[in-house]
């Protein structure tokens, strides 16, 4: 049987504490998108985002020079319509959005955005296997909530493999570091939305023991459907190029496919409008036939970075990587 190597939480912090500035700024910004969540209808979210998300880089225009070189340098010569600084707009108003549809989810009746399925094929194929489905999902802005809500939409039972604690919001300007507060009341302002349309979440221990392994691995033998964020979260990660730049992407989804058989299913959200999202489930990504798991590992590492990366090219507005990327000269 082939090591098992799937994704953990990063290393316990020497110290976490009460609370941040970010938690504070988190507060604001419920306090000010609760009503418009309720409120406001979604015809109208990309106009409060972007009106939202442009009053913030004009005022901090420090900040939004420093965002604008990072694209610019993160681009690497490459085309995109519009300008930087609109993208800089569209890539805050990404979030804005996101916290807008979560809190729209505590309002009775929830939210009733419409959603495309593209590539169900490919998931039947997988699923008529019988060896179970690792779904990779992108760590595009909206993908987390959107993914698990056409699945159930659909009648299909998910998993969902998460690190022990998350921000309210996928904040694209930097990585959430935790808190006492914000795991316990933050994290669980998105989580609990995201449980309703899960069949059940399995959560990685903050003390890196593996004990839910087992648990997964009986969900795949079993046929089932697992979903994992393509993140950096995780106990073997690899850096990879990506745009001019280098991204740091955990091996867990690739290598637990490869360890248990299952299927490894790329799937893309991409947003077609105000409250309107398309969800494309990719081919698989096969490891070569008799390949070590190791270098089968590293191949399908490579291949899903080059289809990342394509969308990426065609969406740079959605990817939550921009400000994280790393460059040659930063060693």
């Amino acid at each position: 049987m082939h090591e098992i190597a799937i994704p953990q939480s990063l290393a316990r912090p020497r110290r976490i504490r009460a609370f941040s500035r970010d938690d504070l700024y988190e507060l604001v910004a419920i306090s000010v998108l609760a009503p418009a969540s309720w409120l406001v209808p979604h015809r109208l979210w990309d106009f409060v985002s972007v009106a939202l998300s442009f009053a913030i880089a004009a005022l901090r225009p420090d900040i939004t020079q420093r965002r604008i070189r990072r694209l610019r340098r993160g681009l690497a010569g490459r085309s995109i319509q519009g300008s930087l600084f609109a993208l800089r707009v569209r890539i805050m108003a990404g979030y804005m959005e996101e916290r807008l549809q979560i809190l729209r989810e505590y309002r009775p009746g929830g939210w009733r955005g419409r959603i495309e399925l593209t590539g169900r094929e490919h998931l039947e194929a997988a699923l008529a296997r019988a060896h179970g489905v690792v779904l990779w999902v992108c760590p595009f802005t909206y993908s987390d909530l959107i993914t698990k809500t056409v699945l159930s939409r659909e009648g299909l039972a998910v998993s969902h493999l998460s690190a022990s604690s998350r921000g309210f919001s996928p904040n694209a300007c930097h990585q959430w570091v935790p808190t006492r507060f914000g795991m316990r009341y933050l994290s669980r302002l998105r989580t609990a939305v995201e449980d309703r349309y899960l069949d059940e979440r399995v959560v990685m221990p903050s003390d890196g023991s593996l004990g839910y392994v087992r648990r997964i691995e009986r969900l795949l033998r079993s046929n089932g459907i697992l979903s994992i964020r393509a993140g950096n979260i995780g106990f073997r990660t690899m850096e990879l190029p990506l745009v001019g730049g280098r991204i740091m992407l955990a091996t867990g989804a690739p290598s637990l496919a490869i360890a248990t058989g299952a299927t490894l299913l790329p799937v893309f959200v991409i947003r077609r409008g105000p409250g309107r999202f398309e969800v494309v489930f990719e081919p698989a990504l096969q490891p070569e036939e008799g390949a070590h798991s190791h270098s089968a590992t590293e191949d399908l590492m490579r291949r899903y970075t080059e289809l990342l990366e394509s969308y990426v090219l065609r969406f740079p507005h959605m990817w939550s990587g921009w400000y994280s990327k790393r460059f040659v000269d930063q060693e």
